[in-house]
Parts: structure tokens; sequence; C-alpha cells
């Protein structure tokens, strides 16, 4: 079936499908990105407050809906990391772009220490103390910090220390109101998470040391070990739960989110007051509980995969989720954004069908266009005859004609990739998209020209044999005789000391095959027979396009090879 693709149109086929489904991971990642709730936190005043996206829905002691904040007036362009507030209600968090490379979340899935200083690249970037009422913001610390991954954050309202945990750095911090580092760090951790001031002591989930650490809060003796617990029951090793993200203190008890090793997925062990394991709450086979908080006579626990706030009696039993007007709100809006995603997504895998489709409809188009050879009774006469006449071949036509329709048919096929693409980046009003899919579609059309430049460079020409003289012509319309001793060749190509002229593989044909194998390599005895090696390079010497483009493929990866070494 494949003995009549052209090489070039696979190649534009597999570059246009690995374009489909790059467009196919980015829409899915964009609408996964699209998460529900995730951090959970209690003002001074006994608010609740319930962090989705780049908002803050805010709700009274017993739970019912106030307010939404809209985090973007404060220059938050993507929530990143934790959140507490001050006691006078000002909230402190991070403003900026994630400022995150590949490279970043490549370290950090690998479980190595983030290396970035925590000095903000730009003034607007960074940890910011800001009002809920007015959005105004005030930098936090005189020089500013910036985390620029996961952390997370708490506040004592009584002297208004803020202490936080360094998560990819594996440290622990602790600051004055205003930002003034009022510790030195604290190292020993493994990637520290969620943390809270209880009775005098600072405890710490120290998720990759599978425990809660306690430690002396105290700046003069800050992050000395008291103790540290132990939080895996076999509960939580039987269900791959090990790695405590996220606890609350639930009346007597603590509550601790033990998570699976990708960070999801996780479950609710509680505890009692010596840590001691007690039960595990119940919950959906397909939760994927963040943050947890005790609000009144309920606990919540956020729900980020599910778009929920489950809600929980003091005793685990399951309570109604969480009823709240805000959240809803932003929940709606993002199904809406999320199904769009998910469309683009769907149509990358949509391409990436109906270029199969299309090839395996080509495929069967030519497999009932082939008949078998047929020879005359006297097929053997007619070639003794054959061997001294005056040959003359030119590209066969009908391969012209059916390469020149697969090239139309991709430009087709791109035009509506490209206008589907615009489509759909129209009705998300999210012109950003355009930014992500310009360089594969870009690269697309660049292989595409490319292609068609090198077709087009190889037809016009011919190859006559008369007697022991060799007529090329190339495709710039120059002639050129040699005798057949002067001839170099192989399976792909004929040249003289100044023409070059393509002939085609199997594969790729110009020629019409059978010709060539069986009347004319037959009679180029005395002609040299190169190697692939050096027919490049008298195509590259002679300048035929399709030895530049050979070359130029070869440099580019190498380049990108190197490229991708150094990096």
């Amino acid at each position: 079936m494949n003995s009549d693709v052209h090489p070039a149109v696979a190649a534009l086929v597999l570059i246009l499908t690995g374009v489909a489904i790059g467009v196919w991971m980015w829409g899915s990642g964009a609408a996964a990105r699209l998460g529900g709730p995730a951090e959970l936190n209690v003002g001074p005043d006994g608010h609740s407050y319930v962090q989705i996206q780049n908002h803050l829905i805010e709700h009274d002691e017993d739970g019912t809906y106030l307010r939404t904040h809209d985090l973007e007036p404060m220059d938050v362009e993507l929530f990143l990391g934790g959140f507490a507030l001050f006691s006078n209600g000002d909230i402190l968090l991070r403003r900026g772009p994630d400022p995150r490379s590949f490279l970043d979340n490549l370290r950090a899935y690998s479980r190595e220490t983030n290396q970035n200083s925590i000095v903000p690249e730009e003034p607007r970037n960074g940890l910011f103390r800001c009002s809920l009422e007015s959005s105004a913001c005030e930098r936090f610390g005189e020089e500013g910090i910036d985390f620029k991954a996961a952390y997370s954050v708490f506040i004592d309202w009584q002297t208004d220390e803020v202490y936080i945990s360094d998560t990819t750095r594996h440290l622990l911090r602790k600051y004055s109101a205003t930002g003034v580092e009022l510790a030195p760090a604290v190292e020993g951790f493994e990637f520290p998470n969620q943390l809270l001031v209880h009775d005098g002591q600072l405890l710490v989930a120290d998720t990759n040391h599978h425990v809660i650490r306690r430690l002396e809060p105290q700046s003069s003796n800050y992050g000395e070990d008291i103790d540290r617990k132990d939080v895996v029951p076999g509960a939580a090793k039987t269900a791959r739960q090990t790695w405590p993200s996220h606890f609350a203190r639930v009346g007597e008890e603590w509550w601790v989110n033990n998570m699976q090793t990708g960070m999801n997925r996780g479950g609710i062990y509680v505890f009692d007051q010596d840590w001691e394991y007690l039960r595990r709450v119940a919950l959906p086979p397909d939760a994927d509980p963040i943050a947890i908080l005790a609000v009144g006579d309920a606990v919540w626990v956020s729900d980020w995969n599910n778009d929920v706030v489950r809600r929980f009696s003091l005793s685990g039993e399951p309570l109604a989720s969480l009823e709240s007007a805000g959240l809803e709100t932003i929940l709606t809006a993002s199904r809406q954004e999320r199904l769009k995603f998910t469309l683009l997504s769907y149509s990358g895998v949509g391409v990436v069908a109906f270029l199969l489709l299309a090839l395996m409809v080509r495929a069967f188009a030519l497999s009932m266009n082939k008949s078998p050879a047929r020879r005359s009774a006297d097929a053997d006469e007619e070639a003794s005859q054959a061997e001294t006449a005056p040959l003359h071949f030119e590209p066969d036509q009908k391969l012209r004609r059916r390469m020149n329709r697969s090239l139309s048919l991709i430009g087709v096929l791109m035009l509506l990739a490209v206008g589907l693409v615009i489509y759909l980046t129209s009705q998300m009003g999210k012109p950003d998209v355009l930014l992500h899919l310009m360089a594969p579609f870009g690269g697309a059309v660049a292989i595409v020209m490319l292609i068609a430049w090198v077709n087009r460079a190889n037809w016009g020409t011919s190859v006559s044999l008369d007697g022991n003289t060799v007529t090329l012509r190339d495709h710039t319309g120059r002639l050129s005789r040699s005798t057949i001793r002067e001839i170099r060749y192989d399976d792909t190509a004929i040249a003289t000391q100044d023409v070059v002229v393509i002939l085609g593989r199997p594969k790729a044909r110009v020629y019409a095959q059978d010709a060539i194998q069986e009347r004319l390599l037959p009679r180029l005895g005395e002609a040299r027979k190169v190697g692939p090696i050096e027919m490049l390079k008298i195509q590259v010497q002679l300048m035929h396009p399709q030895g530049l483009i050979t070359v130029l493929a070869i440099v580019a990866m190498i380049v990108y090879a190197v490229f991708q070494v150094a990096v």
C-alpha cells in the first residue's frame, strides 16, 4: 500500500498529524487548567474563602455566600501558591504571570530543588499585600519577594507574622507583616506544604517525608524540631495515598489530606489530638480533594477535579455540597470555557482521523488502478531490438498530476485547519491561541513550500541515450551531453559533469521506474555507479534543490539535537 506514497507527502502527513496532536494536547491542557475550587482559608472575622482560578468566593461564618472577589484588578494573572489574610483583612498573595518554564516544571516533576532566585524579575511581580475592598496593593518586602512556584502561607493574627513554606526549595521562612525576614530559612524538609501555628507550635506538612512536623515558631529558635508525626496509616498505604499536603484542626481531631504520587486523588484521614489514627472519610472514587477547612459545624473539602466543595459533619458523615451562588457562577463560566477548549482538542483528533481516512482512500484507489504486467508473445524479440535503439525518457505525467493534486489537497487541508483555528479562537475570545499555534502552522507552511519547490524542480527534465551518448536536460532547461563512461548514477539520479537529473525512488517516483530499471540502467554498463552520499554531494555541488533541501534538513536536525543537549 505504501509503495506509491511519496516520502515527502508522508513526512508532511506526519507533521500535520503532529500539529493536530499538539492542538489536541494544548486544548486538553487548557481545559484541564480551568480547574475547580482549590485553596480554602478563613479570615480574622470568621469569613471563609474559596479560591477558584483568579477569584475568591467569600462566605460568612455559617457558609452563606457574601461576595466574589476578582483578583485580576490586583494584577493576579494566574493564581499561584497559597494565600492568607492579615488581622485587618488585607490579603497576601502573588501577583503576575506564571514564570515557570517547561524545564522548571520538569524539574519539579522530577522532585529536583528549585534553584531560581526569590527576587522578582519585574517590580510588578511577586508577593503583595492587597486590600480586598479597594484592590490597592503594596509590595511585600522592601526589595520584593517572589517564590515563582508552589508555596503555602500562614499569618498569625496575634502578631501578623508571616510563615511561608517554600515548597520547591524545601525551606521554611518567616517574615514580619511588611516582609522583613525575621529568621534564617530552615532546611531539612522535602516539599513542605500547608503550615499552621497551633497552641504555640508551628505545624508543617512535610510532604515527601510523609509526616506532620511540629516546630518552634519563635524567631530566636525558629524551626527547631519538637517532634514529627507519621500520618500515613496502613489504609493510606494500601490506597497509595502517602503524600500529606493539607491538614486542618477539626474540633479535637486532625484531618489530613494524603495525596497520591501525582499529587492528586487524595484521601482524607482523621487522627485524634495526639495524632493516633481514627478513621478515613468516605469520598467518591473520582474525588480529588485539595484543602480542608472547618466552618461552623461542618468541614469543607475542595474537590478541584469535580467542581465542588464537599461538606462533611464533624464526625465525617457526608453532607450536601456547598451551595454558593458565587461559586456556581464561576463554575458555569468554567464549564463553557472547558467546552470550547475541549472542542478545540477534538478538532485536532478530527484532523488526524481525516488524514488517516484520506490516506486509506488514496491507497485503495491506487490499488484498484493497478493491473498485473502483461508481456506479448514476442517480448523477447522486442527486448532484443530495444538494446540498441535510441532512448528518450521524460517524467511520468500521471505521477506529476498526482503529486500536484496531493500538494493542492495539502494546501486546502492547511487552509481549513487555519480557518478552524481562527474560528475557534474567535469563539473563545482568546487571541493568544493563535500565538501558541503560529510556530507549528508556520513550520508546516514552510515545509509545504519547500516540497513544492523541490517537486517543481523535478519536472521539465529529460534523459536521452543514443549509442554511446547520454543527453540530460535539467530543471533549468540546460542540456548536457556526455559519453556513458563519463556518467555517474545511482538508482535515484543520473549526472554529467554539470547537470543532474532526479529519477526518483520507488516510493517517490519522478520517472516511470520500470522503464528506468529495465531499459536505461542496463545500458549504462561503463558508467560509474556511486553511493547515496556521493550522489548527494553531486547534487549539492550542482546546486540542485533536492540536494540543498536534504542538507538543510540534516543541518536542522543536528542543530535541534545540539540545542536539546545544551538545554
